[in-house]
């Protein structure tokens, strides 16, 4: 993660075909999130695993901290990057630190952050990327991650949106979507927010509309004491603390929806993709490649 959020999710005003099925917090989501078929009234699940692939160290905190404080224990957390870009330009902070030293930084802020949630060191892996550079390695990510599907057979995977905000945000979507279909017995495949530049304005917390997802997300409102644990997740990556007030000052609901069936070929939207506007060594046509 390493820009400020500065616009937070608005109800569906922006798309006329999503039917919004809303949550409070005191209702575990992955009761909905493991039977979508059932509705809203789906009975508590029963051992479901539930695994969220982050793009980057935060990412999950950012995107499913509802999920996170209802399973606890009982999920997994997989890292496509390590969090430490090759140009320290492009750290949050700790510039003079050895880049192997910024990563590992990046890797215990994440321990500790998850640790409140009850998830273990053990329950936490990373795939290997060096953060925005994912998409030169795809095709070894996928395998990667495939591996882990087959040895922790989750009920349900929860990672990005392919939407242009970040590389490695549509990175992990891309490897979601292809180790999902791979994978035996084939999970619930769902998807977080991030943020994304559509329309030409930056917007955080609401997905693109797309032709091809379910007409609907699911909205979990955050209680004031389930905002007030995300803040406090998110103050345990203090080394990213500078872009992250925003999501520590307006986080109050987080929204989720199946995971569409993507063209990755295509670009997310029309016209300039937000990374694209923020300078980063990444090109959309390397990450289509």
């Amino acid at each position: 993660m390493s820009v400020l959020c500065t616009d937070t999710a608005k109800p569906c005003a922006y798309s006329p075909l999503i039917r919004w099925l809303t949550m409070t917090s005191n209702v575990n989501p992955c009761r909905f999130l493991a039977a979508p078929q059932s509705g809203p009234q789906a009975s508590e699940p029963q051992s479901r695993t539930t695994l969220i692939l982050a793009a980057h160290p935060d990412d999950e905190v950012i995107g499913a901290t509802s999920v996170l404080t209802s399973v606890g224990g009982a999920a997994y957390v997989v890292f496509l990057t390590d969090g430490a870009p090759l140009d320290a330009a492009l750290w949050s902070s700790h510039q003079q630190l050895p880049r192997s030293d910024y990563a590992t930084l990046r890797w215990r802020e994440s321990i500790a952050a998850l640790s409140l949630a009850g998830v273990s060191k053990e329950r936490i892996s990373c795939l290997g990327a060096v953060d925005q550079e994912s998409a030169q390695a795809v095709p070894l990510l996928v395998r990667r991650f495939a591996t882990v599907l087959a040895d922790v057979r989750p009920d349900i995977v929860i990672s990005h949106a392919y939407e242009g905000g970040h590389p490695d945000h549509d990175s992990a979507a891309l490897v979601a979507y292809a180790a999902v279909a791979m994978a035996q017995p084939m999970p619930e495949h769902w998807q977080m927010t991030s943020y994304h530049g559509a329309n030409g304005s930056f917007r955080c917390g609401q997905f693109i509309p797309s032709p091809d997802a379910d007409p609907y997300e699911l909205a979990i409102e955050l209680s004031p004491e389930q905002r007030e644990f995300k803040s406090e997740m998110l103050l345990c990556y203090e080394s990213q603390r500078s872009v992250l007030q925003a999501f520590v000052a307006s986080a109050d609901s987080e929204r989720f929806r199946p995971a569409p069936d993507y063209d990755f070929a295509l670009p997310p939207h029309p016209g300039k993709l937000w990374y694209e506007t923020q300078g980063w060594p990444m090109s959309p046509r390397m990450v289509r490649r």
